[in-house]
């Protein structure tokens, strides 16, 4: 059984959606694994669904570990953002420590990961874009493919590395957005539908992937990923039918 890191800055209902599913799918004995701990890099203040996924949490005996990144050594951060990241990230690794895991998933983490947490750990992320294309946040993201009129989104999962968004892709999933232009009114409404759609369809690509992570059916060594035979994975999985099956 893996052992299991949850990265999250618990911001929205997608965020919410992802951590729900993954604890369903653990129950149900689809992944074989455990959360060995949940991280937020923000305090809970008002925010009802950071207050929700603790609690969650907290039920389940998983161990909740917060260290809030927009107070953290403000004086660093005004001088030097790499040596900010440095310094969290080794206070980050700091608190982890006593709770090892397999892995770790980055689901909704506002915040670029420092190097060296990136080579002491195996790390995948949950981008809300198509391979190679649009960076930034969900907001951003959907903004540039609505301004585009792209006929098609979705989301990645790829490897964490100390080089930013240079880890290999492990998979992907794609969708066509015509017919929801077509329902649309206007950008700010499409806006919306192209969101929830992405939403609905990100918590089964991620589960698939920490799925198969879970097996060994991929494996991930030095920013690269594998079959359990060792044989390099060339190029990354289309999952929109697997997605598609798991949501008919």
């Amino acid at each position: 059984m893996k052992r299991i890191g949850w990265f999250t800055t618990a911001r929205g209902l997608g965020s919410m959606n992802l951590f729900r599913t993954v604890l369903n799918r653990i129950d149900q004995g689809d992944i074989n694994g455990e959360i060995a701990f949940m991280f937020i890099n923000r305090e809970v203040k008002g925010n009802d669904n950071r207050r929700l996924m603790v609690q969650m949490a907290k039920d389940r005996g998983i161990p909740v570990i917060i260290l809030p990144s927009d107070g953290f050594r403000q004086d660093l951060k005004e001088k030097d953002m790499a040596l900010w990241r440095d310094a969290y990230g080794k206070e980050m690794r700091a608190m982890i420590a006593d709770h090892p895991m397999d892995f770790g998933v980055l689901a909704g983490y506002m915040l670029i990961l420092d190097p060296q947490t990136c080579r002491e750990n195996v790390l995948i992320n949950l981008h809300p874009a198509l391979p190679d294309t649009y960076k930034g946040t969900w907001e951003e993201v959907v903004q540039k493919v609505v301004e585009n009129r792209d006929d098609r989104y979705g989301a990645t999962v790829h490897v964490c590395t100390p080089d930013l968004d240079r880890g290999d892709t492990i998979a992907y999933d794609s969708f066509d957005i015509k017919a929801l232009r077509a329902r649309s009114v206007n950008d700010d409404e499409l806006r919306k539908l192209v969101r929830a759609e992405g939403v609905r369809r990100e918590a089964p690509l991620l589960m698939k992937v920490v799925e198969l992570l879970a097996k060994g059916d991929i494996v991930i060594r030095d920013g690269h990923t594998y079959d359990r035979s060792g044989r390099s994975l060339k190029e990354p999985q289309c999952l929109a039918e697997e997605v598609d099956r798991s949501l008919s």
